[in-house]
């Protein structure tokens, strides 16, 4: 938005060079008392609930009051209307399609909506410029007040919502912001949040039941809870999840940490996580991976993956949940809720380069919760000179508090005994699963694109003990990242292992091969085995829409004939707003003296919306050994207000060849959230069930119920007000702003804030930083700022973060950056720099060398340019420009600034 002056500037060659055109053009006065003088001609900037559009309008003053340029309001307006000049009309719609305007200047009729209104003789008045009409007519035609402001310079328009060219200029603000947000984090403020002694927990319940009738086994009742809690006690998180079968407790997991991103915990072993309790063991591609009691230790960063060329999600999913796993967009797999309460998608490919991968949870009473983790295949070394660890020993299979004894043993599996070279040493119970594991890991880097680590491990199954040691290289080779590890048993055993990841163009690969002998794989002592793996991802255009397709193959041999392939392939796109994927698998096993066996299936899977309706389908065709429809879903949700959901599904089993059909209705209250459903079965059976979903917040003072998950995220209290007399803290008077909303980087916003200038962000990604903020847009004030436009929170699972946001007054600042010949700098990106050398925003030049900066805390400021843009202008970075906002001062207007030509050192021989 450009003020008046900075207008008259460029208006200048424009009215000098018409000027003996006004008299030509002989517009007709529509009285004797006014005719159209360019002299009179003056700028008016545009505002609609304090924000300002456009680039202003032209107006002239008239004896019946301000009459406005039509061309330039419907321009700013971004409204469809076509203007016929030659013909006296004008015709289209304004903010939605069925506000229909059709204006016959010759006729002397508005129709409006369908309805005519006549034009009066001052309406539309004929001026060099086209039709300036009467404030008065904008606001009958446009249905919005148009209140001309001449001693402000200002044209206000009143709505009583918002209209669509404001609705579009909030979304390229918030895009802006989260452009920010993108931005390197360490130079914002941080908000500290100190570990304690004891801070009361949060608590997330999930209570479920409900009556089952079948014919065969008759009524059953059912009673399940789930509760997840999280806390701190001796200056450490702790975490506790337990379920219950009616008043049985069936398993409970506990385990007691700290995290820190910036990795300064235990002195000097600069940790950035470590754990007692309940935790996992080192995931490796060769060792076994188990849950249990124990502890671990790493100064690894905290989201990193763990593995070459695949990852491994896994997190909470309660009974009644669904999870879709997407990366990049793509829509690869999709998870029930069961039991066991968690979602785990194993084995899922990395790409090389970017990738991204959201998790969305879908909940029984509409709930949506979203993981985002990303990975930078390419840039996972160790950074040179550095050095990554990782130690820690547990007991898979056993939990904290002895609830779960999860072992398994040989004969359970079909396999054969650990020690099948020693037999009368160990039981036939014994088990595949260690009964205590540990590994220390090293990771050391050389240099941008090689790192090289160590790994010793040592387990204990049965009545043996075994050791592994191996080395390892990762290096970089043009676009693809190889790796090459040697593995040593204790026993003697051997294991060679190489993987390659990379991008040719636009298609992605990896690839693995594996050799062992007398190696423990799996839980069982590999004499001869042969593991060889290729995945190949491929983008193909159609039109202007995408296939992505993935075809993986996986050989494995043991000794002579024994050999099996499983190859998998996969289409997906996106139809409209579905998300679309078919796979197809196939497998084929031999053995000496048995028949080959083969499978093969087909699968597909669709999630996405029609309209205001979120569907999901799903399907899994069998077509050998037998030819049958194994499973089929098909399921659909949608929102009857804005508490009121209604859930459908039918679907279909092919084991027990039964079809069932569900209906569920969702409610959902400030403090929790409820789901009542019906099911109903071809096998005669049906069932009725319920199920309750709130949290309790002890961290405020007694304990508030809420509907949000409180103790598997972090939460953000932010507390909004004007700070009057600048100093940072809220004294007694001063007023609270109502309406704020917060913003979280890309994690989310909050509703608005209250009376009490109070707001929420919940949801948000533990030990992930997060820059906070307030939504410009949502300031009623366009002279009110946030002092701190920014502050960096470090979210930890179920701790909320307290922060203040103080409004201070604020201003524009503007400015031309000009050549010595007055052209103007387009292009150039400026930095507005505050007393204390930090940035407070960044501007990007015209084509004639303006910029602008906007909502400005009062204080004093400088200018200047980014490197590259310093480069490309060769001018120095500093800009010669003192800038000071106050409340008597609060626009900047600088005029034009030459830059000048950035020194030059000779160079003499």
């Amino acid at each position: 938005m450009r003020r008046f002056g900075d207008w008259l500037r460029r208006l200048a060659p424009l009215v000098l060079a018409g000027a003996g055109g006004v008299a030509a053009l002989a517009a007709a006065p529509v009285s004797d008392q006014w005719s159209a003088d360019s002299d009179s001609l003056f700028m008016l900037d545009v505002n609609v609930h304090q924000m300002r559009l456009g680039e202003g309008v032209r107006a002239y003053g008239t004896p019946e009051g301000s009459c406005i340029v039509f061309g330039d309001f419907i321009q700013v307006l971004d409204v469809p209307l076509k203007i016929d000049l030659a013909a006296h009309q004008a015709s289209g719609w304004a903010f939605k399609e069925s506000h229909r305007i059709a204006i016959d200047q010759a006729a002397g009729v508005a129709t409006i909506e369908g309805k005519p209104q006549p034009i009066s003789p001052h309406d539309i008045r004929e001026v060099p410029e086209g039709w300036c009409v009467d404030s008065k007519a904008l606001a009958r035609w446009f249905g919005i007040e148009v209140k001309p402001i001449t001693s402000a310079s200002v044209l206000e328009l009143v709505s009583p919502t918002k209209l669509p060219v404001e609705l579009a200029r909030e979304r390229e603000i918030r895009a802006k912001n989260l452009h920010k947000a993108s931005f390197p984090l360490a130079g914002l403020p941080e908000v500290k949040l100190p570990y304690r002694m004891w801070r009361a927990p949060a608590l997330d319940f999930i209570v479920s039941g409900g009556l089952t009738y079948n014919a065969n086994s008759g009524a059953r009742v059912d009673r399940r809870a789930s509760v997840a809690a999280a806390g701190e006690i001796a200056n450490m998180s702790y975490d506790v999840r337990a379920s219950f079968s009616g008043t049985k407790l069936d398993h409970i997991k506990v385990s007691a940490f700290r995290s820190d991103p910036d990795g300064e915990l235990l002195g000097p072993l600069r940790a950035t996580h470590f754990a007692i309790g309940d935790v996992a063991n080192f995931n490796h591609r060769l060792l076994p991976v188990g849950e249990g009691r124990g502890f671990e230790v790493t100064n690894r960063p905290l989201f990193n993956p763990a593995a070459f060329d695949r990852t491994r999600l896994e997190g909470e999913l309660p009974i009644g949940w669904d999870a879709e796993l997407y990366r990049n967009g793509q829509l690869l797999a999709f998870s029930h809720g069961d039991g066991s309460q968690r979602y785990v998608f194993d084995d899922v490919q990395l790409l090389y380069g970017d990738n991204r991968f959201e998790v969305v949870l879908y909940g029984p009473q509409g709930q949506r919760r979203s993981r985002v983790e990303s990975y930078n295949v390419g840039q996972s070394h160790v950074p040179p000179g550095q050095t990554w660890y990782w130690a820690g020993a547990n007991q898979p299979g056993r939990d904290l508090l002895g609830f779960r004894d999860g072992r398994v043993s040989a004969d359970s599996l079909g396999g054969v005994p650990l020690a099948t070279t020693d037999p009368p040493k160990v039981p036939r119970d014994a088990f595949l699963q260690p009964k205590i594991q540990g590994a220390i890991s090293l990771e050391h880097g050389l240099d941008k694109r090689t790192s090289v680590a160590v790994l010793a491990s040592m387990l204990i199954a049965g009545d043996r003990r075994l050791t592994f040691i191996e080395g390892s290289v990762r290096r970089s080779v043009g676009p693809a990242l190889v790796e090459a590890a040697v593995t040593r048993q204790g026993n003697g055993g051997m294991a060679l292992r190489l993987q390659a990841l990379g991008k040719l163009g636009s298609v992605n690969f990896s690839g693995e091969a594996i050799a062992l002998n007398k190696f423990l794989y799996n839980g069982l002592i590999e004499d001869r085995l042969r593991l060889g793996r290729l995945t190949i991802d491929a983008p193909i255009h159609l039109g202007h829409g995408q296939l992505a397709t993935s075809a993986d193959i996986s050989f494995t041999e043991r000794g002579p004939g024994v050999r099996s392939i499983l190859s998998n392939a996969r289409l997906s796109t996106n139809v409209g707003a579905i998300g679309v994927t078919t796979g197809v698998l196939w497998q084929h096993d031999t053995a000496p003296g048995s028949a080959a066996l083969n499978r093969f299936d087909l699968s597909a899977l669709a999630s996405g919306r029609i309209g205001k309706v979120r569907v999901r389908g799903s399907g899994i065709w069998e077509f050998s050994p037998s030819s049958r429809l194994r499973s089929a879903e098909l399921s659909a949700y949608w929102s009857s207000s804005k508490n009121a959901d209604w859930e459908g599904a039918v679907g279909f089993d092919g084991d027990s060849r039964r079809y069932r059909a569900r209906l569920t209705h969702v409610h959902r209250f400030s403090s929790m959230a409820v789901a009542a459903s019906v099911e109903g079965g071809s096998d005669r059976s049906f069932a009725l069930g319920f199920n309750l979903n709130f949290s309790l917040d002890g961290s405020r003072g007694g304990m508030r119920l809420s509907r949000q998950p409180l103790a598997s995220a972090g939460e953000i209290h932010a507390r909004v007000f004007r700070d009057d007399n600048d100093n940072g803290v809220r004294d007694v008077g001063e007023p609270y702003e109502v309406g704020a909303v917060l913003t979280a980087g890309t994690s989310g916003s909050s509703d608005p804030t209250g009376k009490t200038g109070e707001a929420t962000i919940v949801g948000l990604t533990p030990y992930r930083p997060v820059a906070v903020g307030i939504d410009p847009t949502s300031l009623p004030d366009p002279s009110l700022a946030p002092r701190k436009a920014l502050q960096l929170v470090i979210p930890r699972p179920g701790i909320t973060a307290y922060l203040d946001i103080a409004l201070v007054g604020a201003g524009d600042v503007e400015a031309s950056l000009t050549h010595d010949d007055g052209r103007g700098f387009e292009g150039l990106d400026v930095e507005l720099v505050d007393g204390a050398g930090k940035v407070v925003d960044t501007a990007r030049t015209d084509y004639d060398g303006f910029l602008l900066f906007e909502r400005v805390p009062y204080g004093h400021y400088t200018l200047r340019l980014t490197a590259d843009s310093a480069a490309a202008a060769h001018s120095p970075v500093a800009v010669p420009a003192a800038i000071t906002l106050t409340p008597d001062a609060p626009v900047m207007r600088l005029g034009a600034i030459r830059l000048g030509a950035a020194p030059v050192v000779a160079l003499h021989q």
